[in-house]
């Protein structure tokens, strides 16, 4: 009888087409965060399936998060602003860039304790909560400098993104800066909070790339052609089916309602290239890391230089980039 089992189980393998047999499986780190919307769309939405990919989410708190476990090899690639991904780097994190999948204007933002702060002046003294090493670390300190608030005037205080709202509502910070779905969510529970402004709001943009395991690249460069491939058609497909893609996405962000969602997606331009203007805003940002001892690395062009890899969409998708 045993044999006969383990006889009928060999059968019903091989009677799997040889395609599913063999696809590769690809794991993409995601959280529940609108700039995870392409991610979770080329995942739920068959993109990657298409392209002969076995693809699989892996759920993590934070975008941060998600790269660190890129990094640890728990997922084999995410998206996330460019500090982070600078850090993670610098840090000896085998990752590399491989295209952009959003430009961020209105999804990074800083809210702040309405009664407490008005006007820009208002910071000094004040308590600011932000993640440390994120997007909105550098948007932080693009603001303080903008508005010449010099640092030494406000305590910042370094917290994950999920903890910011709960800070600022028992009041040990009086501001903060992170991303979606935060400052919308802070804004509509905690009381006296609002955005008070958001990166495009203070003159500034940024990309999010995608970026993957550098061994995976170099090793399994089919598997990494594939994804991009995937990863290029999901952009485009969200670009024209905004409210298709809220729904997808919402499946992982579990957000109140699905407008809300498409909302915030419509906030982000999802371009699906690569171009080669990242190395200018790369290198103002990894000198900038650099500069406060925040990258353990000496050269911001070397550093920069390691981490963006057109190689692959220059092969994948030659009409999408100008390397």
């Amino acid at each position: 009888m045993r044999r006969w089992i383990l006889m009928a189980a060999s059968t019903l393998v091989l009677a799997l087409p040889a395609a599913a047999q063999q696809r590769p499986t690809f794991t993409v780190g995601v959280s529940p965060s609108t700039d995870m919307s392409l991610m979770i769309v080329a995942v739920k939405q068959g993109f990657l399936e298409k392209e002969g990919l076995n693809a699989q989410l892996q759920l993590f708190d934070s975008s941060p998060a998600a790269l660190q476990g890129v990094v640890a090899g728990r997922a084999d690639a995410t998206n996330n602003t460019e500090p982070p991904q600078l850090a993670a780097r610098a840090r000896g994190g085998k990752i590399v860039q491989v295209m952009t999948g959003y430009l961020s204007g209105r999804i990074n933002g800083l809210v702040v304790n309405g009664d407490a702060i008005r006007k820009p002046e208002d910071f000094a003294g004040k308590a600011v909560g932000v993640q440390r090493g994120s997007g909105a670390n550098y948007h932080m300190a693009w603001f303080l400098d903008r508005n010449k608030i010099a640092s030494d005037k406000v305590s910042v205080k370094f917290m994950d993104a999920p903890d910011q709202m709960a800070a600022l509502a028992r009041g040990d910070i009086q501001a903060f800066f992170s991303w979606e779905p935060f400052l919308t969510k802070a804004a509509e529970t905690v009381p006296k909070a609002k955005v008070f402004s958001r990166t495009i709001d203070d003159g500034f943009v940024f990309a999010g790339n995608v970026v993957m395991r550098e061994d995976m690249v170099r090793n399994n460069k089919d598997v990494a052609l594939k994804a991009v491939k995937g990863f290029v058609a999901a952009a485009d497909w969200m670009r024209a089916n905004p409210m298709e893609a809220a729904k997808v996405a919402n499946e992982v962000l579990k957000a109140p309602t699905v407008e809300g969602v498409a909302q915030q997606i419509q906030q982000l331009n999802w371009p699906g290239d690569f171009r080669k203007k990242v190395y200018e805003q790369e290198e103002r940002i990894a000198e900038w890391g650099i500069g406060i001892g925040l990258f353990p690395a000496k050269d911001a062009k070397k550093l920069v230089e390691e981490l963006v890899y057109p190689a692959l969409i220059k092969e994948a998708a030659p009409d999408r980039t100008d390397f």
